[in-house]
Formats: C-alpha cells, sequence, structure tokens
C-alpha cells in the first residue's frame, strides 16, 4: 500500500512503498533558479505521452485532454545517460530520481516529495479553475511544488489556445523541491502543451523539418514527439509571441521564501499549491511562502486531501495552522473557505485563503 493510497496510476507496475524513515538531521534542499535555456538543452531527443483525460464541471463544456510525459521514458532518459551506473562514485539529483522511477515512494522528506507522479488534487485545481473562467493573460502566475504541473499546464493550454498578443506579459512560475522533477517531467509537458495548441500550426505548417516525422497534434493519443533543436527554438519563439515568461526554481519553501525577499520579488495575481500540505511540521514554511507571494487582490488557491493518512496532514491541520499563534506573531494568518469539496471515498477541498490584514 502507498503511503497515501490514492495516487493517480501512470504504470501498473509500480512497487509502492511505505515512505523511507527521513534521517534525524534533514538537509534541505537550497533555492536554485533553473534557466529555461540549460533545461531546454537537456532533453532528449525524443519524448514519449500519453493522454491525461480531465473533467470538466463548467456546465456545457467538453472535457479536456492533456498530453504528459511517461514515466517510463524519463526512467529511459536517465539510464541512457549513464546515472543507472552502480560504479559512480558519487551520486547525483538524477541518480536519485532514477531511484524513485525504478521504485517510486510518495515521499521521502528532505529528499524526494512525491512530484514525479500525477494526484489527484492537481486535477480538482484544473475543474475548478475552468469553472472560474479567469482570463490568465497579463498576470503572475505562481504554482508552489507543482511537480508533472498540471494546473500550470492547463494555464497555458488555454494562453496558447487564445491569440498572441504584444500586451502585458503573463509570468508563469513554476516551482517543486526536485530540480530533477522540473528537468524530466514539467517542462516536457509544457512543450506538449504547447505542440497539441494552435500556437504550434506555424511551425507544423512551415516545413522547417522535412526530414522528421512529427506525431500529429492529438492529445488524445500516444506517441513519440522528436525535440528538434528546431522545434525548440519554435517553442521558445511562441512564448515571446505571446507574451509568456516561464521561471523554474527548486529548493525549500523557506529558501524560495528567503530569495524572494532579498530580491524585492513582487507578488503574484494567482497562486496555486495541491497536494502540499500532508506534513504538519513544513505547514508553518508553507503558509508563510503562501502569505509572501499573494498580491493584495490575488486568489490563492489550496487543494487537498482531507486527510493524509500515515503522515497526520490535511485540511484541517492546515486551517488550525493558519490561526496558529506562531503564524498570528509572523503576520501571516488567514482564513481558509472551502469553495469546491469532494465527500465520496477519500474526502477532497479545495480551500481559497483569504489573508488577514
Amino acid at each position: 500500500m502507498s503511503m497515501f493510497d490514492f495516487g493517480i496510476e501512470e504504470d501498473a507496475t509500480d512497487n509502492h512503498e511505505e515512505p523511507t524513515a527521513p534521517p534525524k538531521t534533514v538537509q534541505l534542499e537550497p533555492f536554485a533558479q533553473l534557466d529555461l535555456s540549460q533545461l531546454l538543452d537537456s532533453l532528449p531527443p525524443l519524448i514519449s505521452f500519453s493522454p491525461l483525460p480531465i473533467r470538466l464541471w463548467a456546465g456545457g463544456r467538453d472535457n479536456i485532454t492533456l498530453s504528459r510525459r511517461d514515466l517510463f521514458d524519463a526512467r529511459f532518459q536517465l539510464i541512457s545517460e549513464g546515472h543507472g551506473d552502480e560504479s559512480s562514485s558519487k551520486p547525483t539529483p538524477s541518480t536519485a530520481a532514477l531511484g524513485f522511477l525504478d521504485a517510486p515512494s510518495d515521499l521521502v522528506p528532505g529528499v524526494y516529495e512525491g512530484g514525479l507522479k500525477t494526484w489527484e488534487c492537481s486535477l480538482d485545481l484544473v475543474g475548478y479553475l475552468d469553472t472560474l473562467d479567469l482570463h490568465f493573460s497579463g498576470k503572475r502566475i505562481l504554482e508552489i511544488g507543482c511537480g508533472t504541473g498540471i494546473p500550470s499546464v492547463f494555464i497555458l493550454h488555454r494562453l496558447f489556445c487564445g491569440d498572441s498578443t504584444s500586451g502585458s506579459e503573463t509570468h508563469v512560475h513554476l516551482q517543486d523541491y526536485n530540480a530533477s522533477v522540473l528537468e524530466l517531467i514539467t517542462l516536457p509537458n509544457i512543450i506538449l502543451a504547447w505542440y497539441m495548441s494552435p500556437a504550434e500550426q506555424e511551425y507544423r505548417s512551415s516545413e522547417s523539418d522535412p526530414d522528421t516525422e512529427y506525431p500529429p497534434a492529438d492529445p488524445t493519443a500516444s506517441g513519440e514527439l522528436p525535440l528538434t533543436p528546431t522545434l525548440k527554438a519554435a517553442f521558445v519563439a511562441s512564448l515571446s509571441k505571446y507574451g509568456i515568461k516561464l521561471t523554474f526554481s527548486s529548493g525549500a519553501w523557506g529558501s524560495l521564501h528567503a530569495h524572494l525577499e532579498s530580491t524585492s520579488e513582487p507578488s503574484y495575481d494567482l497562486v496555486l499549491t495541491s497536494e502540499t500540505v500532508y506534513r504538519t511540521e513544513s505547514l508553518h514554511a508553507l503558509i508563510a511562502l503562501l502569505h509572501r507571494v499573494s498580491g493584495p487582490n490575488a486568489m490563492c488557491l489550496v487543494a487537498a486531501k482531507v486527510l493524509y493518512f500515515g503522515v497526520g496532514g490535511g485540511v484541517s491541520e492546515f486551517s488550525a495552522a493558519l490561526q496558529s499563534k506562531a503564524i498570528i506573531q509572523a503576520g501571516c494568518a488567514g482564513k481558509a473557505e472551502s469553495v469546491w469539496e469532494r465527500k465520496v471515498g477519500v474526502g477532497r477541498k479545495i480551500l481559497r485563503i483569504q489573508w488577514e490584514a
């Protein structure tokens, strides 16, 4: 049985294990900002993808299907790059990622925070965002603990399906504890969202790579996408054309908070996080970060399980932490309003955070 007992299965052969007991002293990952060009250079020449159907809740709307990179394909990339070589004298983050792909634990505190899998609450966020019919263009958007980045991928899908604009820049910031997750899964999923959208149609019709066979732009089908230099250049060009800035950062929440304070980085208009309240000892750091990044009129949404079995966290613990003495003293207090709830099976909620003055 997995620790959470609720993951969306990406490979029927996965063997879920109980979480590794954390060491007495956990050295948290420091803040790191990952350059988009370097992330693109680290991609393999070909990625495999499969459809991810998502139910939308708004009446009259068709459900949506997004494409996501296959986990087995990420594993193959790591092995082909030599990260599975047991003779290596020094483990790397990619070597650690391969270990979780081979026998994925849902959580190893301070080492791996579950970002290689797609969890239900991220799909809940997509359904809820769709009901709001928000205009994302020109906004500053942050997804904390993004993992596979499905809510942000949905937002980018909407942007790529709209008209290109020369107006205000849309800034989408994706943060995850593990840099390898951003490299192996998050960015490939974003590229797939672009490839399956009208934004890529100009590239497909330009015959820029006459010797390369590309799959149909059909997110409902599985396939393989060649990541040629020309395609990656077209992706970057589309980001510019649509006025989209992507930022990727890794590390612990406290280190991101400290970075934002030191750089006086402005706040965000839309702040999203899902499946991040599972550990009670990390709630204060999460709440402090959510408070720091939320602008005066920001929408701050937290999607979570009512209870995370075997860990101790959940919606009640998070709501209580928002009004805890330490949080009040830090000036980060808030209240959680439930805007959506699922009561069948393992309960799930989406909370909107209202910060106190």
